[in-house]
């Protein structure tokens, strides 16, 4: 891809960021990142929002709601219409990043060292380019993770932009343990 072409594929995502961000900011929430694509013979605009930041994550409020990504939707649709952004028929899609979140900046890995990912290199290394592990240090852009946990455990480092993309690997027993403390939470019973 040529850097014109490149300039030009971040410009529809930097135009939705610049139009998203200030009403999101009015809702406690942030921008987490946005795909652009194709969905039958339409463009497939999909938008990921989470708590911002500086919002609080309480038991009430965990994360985005279905209501939220409803309003946000509604507004950047209006947007892009009158933007005229988006040639011909697309799809809007708003959601939030989920439990398997998809990262879309080096800086967004920082608060999850210790968790595991899995990811996809651009060129091979070690023979592949899909690897699961524990992400270990964020420094910069530079990414350093231990793959293959057990006995064939490896560390890789490789720069946030040689991945074409790294998801987290959710955890449902980090959630249970979290939850332990809860007496709301059910407990599995254990059998002798």
């Amino acid at each position: 891809m040529t850097k014109d072409a490149m300039q030009r594929t971040n410009a529809v995502p930097d135009k939705i960021r610049e139009l998203i961000s200030p009403y999101l900011a009015t809702m406690g929430l942030a921008l987490w990142g946005i795909e652009l694509g194709a969905s039958g013979h339409r463009q497939l605009v999909r938008l990921y929002i989470d708590l911002a930041p500086e919002t609080p994550r309480t038991p009430q409020r965990k994360g985005v709601t279905i209501d939220e990504c409803a309003k946000v939707s509604r507004h950047l649709g209006a947007l892009l219409e009158m933007e005229d952004m988006i040639p011909g028929a697309y799809v809007l899609e708003v959601s939030s990043p989920g439990l398997d979140r998809r990262f879309f900046t080096a800086a967004q890995l920082a608060d999850y060292c210790g968790r595991g990912i899995e990811f996809r290199l651009m060129a091979p290394r070690e023979g592949r380019k899909r690897f699961k592990g524990v992400l270990d240090a964020v420094d910069g852009s530079r990414l350093t993770a231990t793959v293959d946990p057990g006995p064939k455990a490896f560390s890789l480092t490789f720069d946030f932009d040689e991945a074409e993309r790294i998801r987290l690997i959710h955890a449902f027993d980090a959630i249970a343990a979290e939850g332990a403390d809860d007496p709301s939470s059910g407990t599995p019973e254990e059998t002798p």
